[in-house]
């Protein structure tokens, strides 16, 4: 793959072209060699744009439009780079879900894409998901993190049902618990007990790559913001 197409690559999904980007990817299983290579250069122009949008240089539109064209490129080349070298090492496991009361979707499934993106295993549980359904799959498959969004006020408790459950449990030690969401501040998240704050998707990425960076196992004492 040469060099300029390396750049169409990353300029498809920096501006949310999915055609374009999907185009790359057909183009790209025709020489497998160039995959892994491929796939670097997208996972770098996605977290430009989580940078970008994090800045304020960008909206959210453009955000989503990005992390569409990602999928679309990576929904070609991902199972081709898997047949000829293997499912990748993850970075880790994360349970994502919006909670209980809560049907908005966007914020989080950005964030899904983003850490798939940067090497981690993502199950993403979708909305209105039950304190218990979230606890029960991040120990079904063996996740280190869980991470709950709430975009509105009245739902925002629900993060804390989960992390009182776990509690309740004896779990709570089993898991990384992060949080966010357009209402929530680094003050509350660290008031409810979780271990980590993120204001977007980038930064998601950059907490979850922190905690796991962590010596020891998750602890109810551990708390990082991630501002950008």
């Amino acid at each position: 793959m040469s060099p300029e197409m390396y750049q169409v690559l990353q300029t498809a999904i920096e501006e949310g072209d999915d055609i374009q980007a999907a185009k790359v990817a057909e183009e790209l299983v025709k020489e497998p060699a160039t995959l892994q290579g491929a796939v670097d250069a997208a996972i770098e122009a996605i977290r430009l744009v989580g940078d970008r949008f994090g800045e304020g240089e960008i909206f959210l539109p453009e955000m989503m439009l990005a992390a569409e064209a990602m999928q679309a490129f990576m929904k070609i080349a991902g199972p081709e780079l898997e047949k000829i070298v293997g499912k990748a090492e993850t970075s880790g496991k994360i349970v994502l879900g919006t909670v209980k009361g809560d049907i908005h979707t966007i914020g989080k499934d950005i964030a899904a894409t983003m850490l798939s993106a940067s090497g981690f295993e993502v199950r993403n549980m979708g909305v209105d998901v039950s304190p218990m359904d979230m606890i029960q799959a991040a120990e079904q498959d063996g996740a280190q993190i869980i991470g709950l969004s709430a975009l509105m006020t009245t739902s925002m408790p629900y993060q804390k049902e989960v992390i009182d459950l776990l509690n309740e449990l004896d779990a709570r030690d089993d898991f990384w618990v992060v949080v966010g969401g357009g209402p929530l501040t680094p003050e509350y998240a660290e008031s409810i007990g979780a271990n980590g704050w993120a204001r977007n998707a980038a930064g998601a990425v950059r907490l979850c790559e922190r905690l796991l960076s962590s010596e020891g196992m998750p602890s109810t004492t551990e708390f990082i913001s991630e501002e950008r």
